[in-house]
């Protein structure tokens, strides 16, 4: 970072991203301060440098800088590997900490005193045990999806699904499957992580109850997808259609799929006495979009359900949770996988609904929505939330 790029960074003040030390003093607070960062979007924390934004400088900047390392590695628990800098600044020195946390994967971490922290606005603040579990999850160390759903026993299995998703993968009826291995139901559903035994009580893991559940919703009221078609092109427009669409996760596919054809209009043209249809969408596209949102959302965001908006000129897939582990809003238009929802991603994929090479966003979302409608689809972060947004084709001279 050059002179003029950090006197601009820091004049923007503290925020989540910036945090500013006259000196250090309180080296756990300070091991705090890195942690948030790390448990959160990274962030730089400026030593030498008063709260309001003045550079103060130090006397001792290499002795700081020294002592920043031994934090990073001894009061971070796991280490934490940030980029250590010395810089003058009007003849003042100063210690920049940053973290990047694309360098830093292990989360949660936390403090050699026992805090986990995250960066909220301009201060670190103790986790909940809700944020540490997202925190690792979003990490790849930890997969809801694998978890017991606790008020669930196994009278809510809806028994003939699984039968008929045991036959079709194995090749063998339920019943002679039991008898001829020995085991029991609660060891087959156990073995294939669709429920636990918790406290000498069998509960179905979120995976089970999500795909192989009698009333999925009943637990987990974030499992349905609510569905709005518009006449206009934003959310003011009138409502044409609208549907909130419940079951198992297969039966939310295949209803998200029906909604999508009963108000996407279908253009045509008459080429001499015959109707030719001009597709809008790539339906490929359309149903991997959906596909996606189903198998990889955050589940644990219990307030937010995937919402599928239709517009005039586009079709919007909105998922809860920001994305997983490694995945960036670039890597993930090159095919950078990364499954948040390990169990659930591979019963979607032997029922036929993905596929297990993980190409799915640049092979079929990008490209045959590019070929159809000259538009590359668009990915948005907003908030906890991912947008996946396909465009219509424009078409010239139409009959409907």
């Amino acid at each position: 970072m050059n002179t003029h790029d950090l006197l601009a960074d820091i004049a923007q003040g503290e925020g989540p991203c910036r945090e500013f030390k006259r000196q250090l003093e309180n080296l756990e607070s300070i091991a705090g301060e890195i942690v948030a960062f790390a448990n959160s979007e990274g962030g730089c924390l400026y030593v030498g440098v008063d709260d309001n934004g003045s550079i103060v400088g130090l006397t001792n900047s290499a002795e700081v800088f020294q002592t920043l390392s031994h934090l990073c590695r001894d009061r971070c628990i796991p280490p934490i590997s940030p980029v250590l800098e010395q810089h003058t600044v009007e003849d003042r020195d100063i210690v920049a900490l940053t973290v990047m946390p694309a360098l830093n994967r292990l989360k949660p971490y936390r403090t050699a005193g026992g805090r986990f922290y995250l960066r909220v606005g301009q201060d670190k603040k103790d986790a909940t045990g809700r944020e540490l579990m997202r925190i690792a999850q979003a990490a790849g160390e930890l997969h809801y999806d694998e978890s017991p759903v606790w008020e669930t026993t196994l009278h809510d299995l809806a028994l003939e699904a699984f039968a008929a998703y045991h036959e079709a993968q194995f090749g063998l009826p339920l019943a002679d499957h039991l008898e001829q291995s020995q085991l029991s139901v609660e060891a087959l559903l156990r073995n294939l992580r669709l429920a636990d035994n918790v406290d000498g009580e069998w509960r179905l893991t979120v995976a089970g109850l999500l795909v192989f559940g009698a009333d999925p919703q009943r637990f987990m009221p974030q499992s349905r997808l609510s569905a709005v078609a518009f006449a206009g092109f934003d959310e003011d427009a009138d409502i044409l259609d609208r549907r909130e669409i419940t079951g198992r996760l297969p039966q939310v596919i295949t209803d998200a799929r029906l909604f999508l054809e009963r108000n996407i209009r279908q253009p045509a043209r008459e080429l001499g006495f015959q109707r030719e249809d001009l597709p809008l969408y790539d339906r490929k596209a359309l149903g991997e979009a959906v596909v996606n949102a189903v198998a990889h959302r955050d589940y644990s965001l219990s307030g937010s359900q995937i919402r599928l908006f239709v517009f005039a000129d586009r079709v919007e897939v909105r998922s809860p949770g920001r994305l997983p582990n490694s995945i960036t809003l670039d890597n993930i238009r090159l095919g950078v996988h990364a499954e948040r929802n390990r169990r659930l991603a591979t019963l979607l994929t032997q029922l036929g609904y993905m596929s297990a090479i993980g190409t799915g966003i640049p092979r079929l979302i990008i490209r045959l929505s590019r070929l159809l409608s000259g538009r590359e689809p668009e990915f948005e972060l907003v908030g906890e939330e991912l947008r996946v947004r396909i465009w219509a084709k424009q078409a010239l001279k139409m009959d409907v």
